[in-house]
C-alpha cells in the first residue's frame, strides 16, 4: 500500500494495528532476563545497603546500651581432680561384668562429690572460714533483714552462695571445674581456694563416723566369705583334673580368639562387597552418567576438555568449511577426546566389576571358614558348661573375700589417714576480664541478628518494588521488548573499559562525529550519541531496537512511530532523538516531530530555534518550509515544538495536524514523533491514532508495573497500534547482567568497523 493511499482516519484500520509479533529473540534479548544468581543477590544487597546498615546499627547500639548499664560480673575458674581413695574395694577385673560394675560405681561416686561440692553444709564451711558474713554484700542482707534469725541469714547467705556457684563435670575424666560468680573478682577467688581444703574436712569428718561401724561389720562378713572360698576351690580342681580342662579365658582360648577374628573380618568383608556392588550396580545402570564416572578427575577433565574441543570446532566452522585442515584438524582433536573420554569410561566400569567380584569371593571363604569354627565352638561350650559354672562360683567368692579383706585393710588405714582423693590441678587465677556480660559475644550476636534482621528487610523491600527490571516484567504487562538501552557508567561509555575508537588518528572522522580524543562518552552528548559515538554500547542498543522496530511487521516495516513514556524523565526524548539519527544514518530519509508542546527538548538536543515550529504552522503563522529544519546529520530533519500554546491538545486533534502527518509521509520514509508522558496528559493517545506504531519508554527500577499497565490500557482502548517497549537506562550493576558480555560485543564491532575504516 502506498504513503498517498494511506489516511490518517483509516490507520485504526491499517495493518499495524493488529497485534505486533514479538520481536527477535536472540542472544540479546536473552541476556535481559537472566538473573537470581549469586551476583544478582549481591547486587541487591548493594542497593539496599541502607535496609542491612540501618538494623545492624540499631542492634549494636542496642547491645552497647545493655553492656553499658549491666555490672561487670567476674566468674574465676579452678580445676579438681577428685578420684576414689579406695580403689582396692572395687570388684576383681577377671569378672566379666567388672568393667560395668566399675562404670556404676565410678558414676554413682562422682554425682556424689558433685553433690557434696554443691551441698549447704560446704557452702556454710565455707562462709565461716573466710568470714563472708562480714562482706558488704551480705552485711546489707543482714542490715535489711533486722527481723530474721541468725539461722535465717544463713540459709540466705548459703542460697546467694550456691546460686553463684558452678560445678561442671570435665567429661570422661576425674576432672570437676568448680567456678564462683560475683562483682568482686577477689572475693571469687577467694572462694574457690577454699573450697577444695574445706571439702578435703568436710569428707574427714564423715568418714570418721562411719569407720568404727564398719570395721566391725566387715570382721564378721570375712570369717564367713573365707569357708565358702575353700570349698569352691575344691570342687573347681577336682572337675578339671576330671576332664582337662584348665583354662577358658577369652585371651588364651584360641578357638574362641578364632571365632571373634573371623566374625570381624566376615563382617568388614560384607560391609566392602556391598560398597562395591552398588558402584558396581550404579555404573552399570548409570552409564557414563553414574556419579562415581562423572566425578572421577581424569574423565571430568576429559570432559572439559572436549567441551573446549567442541566449541573450537564450532568456532572453527563458523570460519573455515570442511574441507579446510585446520577444521580437520579440530575435528580430529575432537574425536580423539572422544576416544579417550570413551575408553576410561569403559576401564573405571570393568574395574567396578572386578572389585565387585573379588569381594564377593572374599565373602565367600570367610563365611565357609567361619561356619567351621562356629562348630568347633558349639562342641566346647557343650563340653565346658559344667567347668564354667564351678569357675565362676569360684571367681565369685574370692572376689567377695578379696574385696572384703581389702575393705578391712582400708578401715584399718583410712582411720589413720588423710584421704588425698582431691587435688587441685588448676588453681583459680584473678579474673582480667568480665564473664558476664560478654562483650564479643553479645556484639558478635548483635551484629548476627542485626544482618539478618537487615537482608530480610533488603529482600521484602526488594520483593515488594514493582518496578520494571527486566525483559520478563514487559512480557508479563503483554509488551514485546524491542530492546535495552544500557545506563551511561562511571567512564562515560557505557560499561566499556576501551577509548573511543574514532578518536584514533588513523581513522577517518565523518563531519557529524566529534574529533576528539577523549576516553569516554560525554553525558551532555547522551542523546547524540548514535551520530557522535557510533561504537558504543548505547549506539549499539539503539541500533538492536531499530533492527526490532524493522522485523516488527512482515513487508513494509511501520513508517510513522511515536515514541512516549508512561511519566515524565523516563528516556523517550532521548530515545526518539537517537532512534531517528538511526534511521537517518542508514540512509533513509527521516523526520522527527516534537509533539511534547509543554516541555520541548528536541530544539536544544539539535541546537535549533524552538520558533517557528510546530504550533506555528497549526496556528497559520509560518509555512511548511520554515518548519522542516536540516540538521549537521545526512538525511535526519526536525519540526521543533514552536511557540508555546494554552491549548496543545486542541492542535494536535486537529485536521491540520493529520494533514501534516500526511504530507509528511510522503516526503520522508521514517517519521519520529516524541510525544508527552500517556499518564500525564492525553496529547500522545490522540496521537497514537495516527500512527503506524506506538514505542512505549520504560526506565530500569524506576518505572512502575502499574505505570505501564494503565499506559498500556489506555492505549490499547483506542486500539494504538502497540510495537511494544523499550527498557531503558539499564543498570548492569543491579539487574545481574554479564557485563563482560557488553565488552566483547563492544570490542567486536569496534575492531571491524576500525579495520574498515582504515582499508
Amino acid at each position: 500500500m502506498d504513503h498517498n493511499e494511506q489516511t490518517p482516519m483509516r490507520l485504526p484500520h491499517s495493518p499495524y494495528r493488529s497485534s505486533f509479533p514479538a520481536p527477535p529473540t536472540g542472544d540479546y534479548y536473552l541476556e535481559v532476563g537472566k538473573g537470581q544468581g549469586l551476583s544478582d543477590y549481591l547486587a541487591m544487597l548493594l542497593r539496599r545497603k541502607w535496609w542491612v546498615i540501618g538494623p545492624l546499627l540499631t542492634m549494636l547500639l542496642l547491645a552497647s546500651l545493655y553492656l553499658f548499664i549491666n555490672t561487670p560480673m567476674y566468674r574465676p575458674k579452678a580445676t579438681f581432680q577428685i578420684t576414689q581413695d579406695n580403689p582396692g574395694s572395687q570388684v576383681s577385673t577377671k569378672d566379666r561384668a567388672a568393667p560395668l560394675a566399675a562404670n556404676e560405681d565410678l558414676e554413682k561416686f562422682q554425682q556424689t562429690q558433685y553433690n557434696i561440692l554443691r551441698s549447704r553444709s560446704l557452702a556454710l564451711r565455707v562462709i565461716k572460714e573466710l568470714n563472708l558474713s562480714q562482706h558488704p554484700y551480705l552485711r546489707a542482707i543482714q542490715e535489711g533483714n533486722p527481723d530474721k534469725t541468725e539461722a535465717e541469714i544463713e540459709a540466705i547467705m548459703v542460697d546467694w552462695f550456691l546460686a553463684n556457684l558452678e560445678v561442671t563435670p570435665v567429661r570422661n575424666s576425674y576432672l570437676v571445674e568448680v567456678a564462683f560468680l560475683s562483682p568482686d573478682k577477689e572475693l571469687a577467688q577467694k572462694i574457690i581456694n577454699a573450697i577444695s581444703n574445706e571439702y578435703m574436712y568436710l569428707v574427714i569428718d564423715r568418714r570418721n563416723e562411719s569407720f568404727a561401724l564398719v570395721r566391725n561389720w566387715l570382721d564378721k562378713q570375712l570369717q564367713d566369705m573365707a569357708g565358702k572360698v575353700q570349698q569352691a576351690q575344691k570342687k573347681l580342681y577336682k572337675f578339671g583334673q576330671k576332664t582337662d580342662i584348665y583354662t577358658l579365658d577369652d585371651k588364651d582360648n584360641v578357638i574362641v580368639q578364632k571365632f571373634i577374628d573371623l566374625s570381624g573380618l566376615l563382617t568388614k568383608a560384607q560391609a566392602d562387597k556391598m560398597r562395591k556392588e552398588g558402584e558396581y550396580k550404579e555404573i552399570k545402570e548409570g552409564g557414563s552418567d553414574a556419579p562415581l564416572i562423572v566425578n572421577h578427575p581424569l574423565v571430568a577433565r576429559l570432559r572439559e576438555q572436549l567441551v573446549v574441543q567442541q566449541a573450537k570446532v564450532s568456532g572453527t566452522q563458523r570460519v573455515f568449511r570442511d574441507g579446510h585442515p585446520e577444521l580437520q584438524a579440530e575435528k580430529a582433536n575432537l574425536r580423539e577426546l572422544q576416544g579417550r573420554l570413551n575408553a576410561e569410561v569403559n576401564r573405571l566400569r570393568k574395574s567396578a566389576q572386578a572389585d565387585f567380584e573379588a569381594a564377593s569371593r572374599t565373602e565367600k571363604l570367610l563365611q565357609e571358614s567361619l561356619t567351621q569354627q562356629k562348630e568347633r565352638m558349639v562342641k566346647l561350650q557343650e563340653n565346658l558348661s559344667d567347668y564354667q559354672i564351678l569357675k565362676r562360683d569360684s571367681e565369685t567368692n574370692e572376689q567377695l573375700y578379696q574385696a572384703l579383706l581389702s575393705r578391712v585393710k582400708e578401715a584399718n588405714i583410712a582411720s589413720t589417714m588423710v584421704p588425698s582423693n582431691v587435688a587441685v590441678i588448676d588453681p583459680a587465677p584473678l579474673p582480667s576480664k568480665p564473664f558476664k556480660p560478654n562483650t564479643m559475644r553479645i556484639l558478635g550476636l548483635a551484629t548476627f541478628i542485626g544482618l539478618i534482621l537487615g537482608l530480610a528487610l533488603a529482600l521484602l523491600r526488594e520483593r515488594t518494588d514493582n518496578s520494571i527490571k527486566t525483559a520478563e516484567d514487559l512480557e508479563q504487562l503483554n509488551l514485546s521488548s524491542l530492546g535495552a538501552v544500557p545506563l551511561l557508567g562511571k567512564d562515560g561509555f557505557g560499561y566499556s573499559r576501551t577509548g573511543n575508537p574514532e578518536s584514533s588518528p588513523k581513522r577517518r572522522l565523518l563531519p557529524w562525529q566529534k574529533p576528539s580524543r577523549r576516553r569516554s562518552l560525554d553525558p551532555g552528548d547522551l542523546d547524540l550519541v548514535v551520530s557522535k559515538y557510533p561504537i558504543n554500547p548505547i549506539t549499539e542498543a539503539i541500533r538492536h531496537t531499530e533492527t526490532a522496530i524493522m522485523l516488527s511487521v512482515p513487508g513494509r516495516p511501520p513508517a510513522t512511530i511515536m515514541v512516549t513514556s508512561a511519566n515524565p524523565s523516563e528516556g523517550k526524548t532521548m530515545v526518539s532523538s537517537n532512534l531517528g539519527q538511526s534511521f537517518a544514518l542508514h540512509g533513509r530519509p527521516t523526520l522527527i516531530i516534537d509533539c511534547d508542546l509543554r516541555k520541548p527538548k528536541l530544539h536544544q538536543i539539535f541546537e535549533l530555534d524552538p520558533v517557528p515550529g510546530l504550533t506555528d504552522y497549526l496556528t497559520n503563522n509560518a509555512s511548511l518550509e520554515e518548519i522542516i529544519r536540516p540538521t549537521a546529520i545526512p538525511n535526519l530533519m526536525v519540526i521543533t515544538s514552536g511557540s508555546l500554546s494554552t491549548d496543545p491538545g486542541n492542535l494536535l486533534s486537529s485536521e491540520a495536524f493529520k494533514d501534516l502527518l500526511t504530507q509528511m509521509r510522503q516526503q520522508f520514509r521514517h517519521l519520529i514523533i516524541d510525544t508527552p508522558p500517556i499518564l500525564a496528559v492525553s496529547d500522545g493517545r490522540v496521537i497514537s491514532a495516527l500512527v503506524d506504531g506506538v514505542l512505549l519508554v520504560t526506565k530500569h527500577y524506576a518505572t512502575e508495573k502499574k505505570a505501564v499497565k494503565l499506559a498500556h490500557q489506555l492505549l490499547s482502548q483506542i486500539h494504538a497500534p502497540i510495537m511494544g517497549a523499550v527498557l531503558n537506562c539499564l543498570d548492569i550493576s543491579k539487574s545481574g547482567y554479564d557485563r563482560y558480555r557488553y565488552l566483547y560485543d563492544y570490542d567486536y564491532y569496534s575492531n571491524a568497523l576500525m579495520s574498515k575504516t582504515d582499508s
